[in-house]
């Protein structure tokens, strides 16, 4: 699943502890948090998630070009050696991480 997860510690507002949380996100986006000693969740609204996620992307999108160039001109050798590899896996990431917050209310 292309959600990732990250424990850290984090004071919870319902408990008012300092817990570990396990932090969920979509993409560079922040999609939910889960306090570990209660239990306590809190999840963006679906609606904005996915919005927020196709606003995201299309920034990506726009400035790739840019990042490209200059991870070309300052590092050539690596750029081409990872080249093949970000083209072949980097469309299936991008959609794997649509498929997961598709996936998160069923729909």
């Amino acid at each position: 699943m292309a959600l990732d997860r990250h424990e850290v510690l984090l004071e919870c507002s319902n408990c008012g502890g300092e817990h570990l949380h396990e932090l969920t996100y979509a993409g560079r986006l922040l999609a939910s948090s889960v306090c570990s000693y209660c239990g306590f969740r809190v999840e963006h609204d679906l609606g904005d998630l996915r919005r927020e996620y196709v606003h995201d992307v299309e920034q990506r999108l726009l400035t790739k070009p840019r990042r490209m160039a200059q991870r070309a001109l300052h590092h050539p050798v690596s750029y081409l050696a990872m080249l093949p590899v970000a083209v072949l896996t980097k469309p299936a990431k991008v959609l794997a991480e649509w498929n997961a917050l598709r996936r998160r209310d069923g729909g």
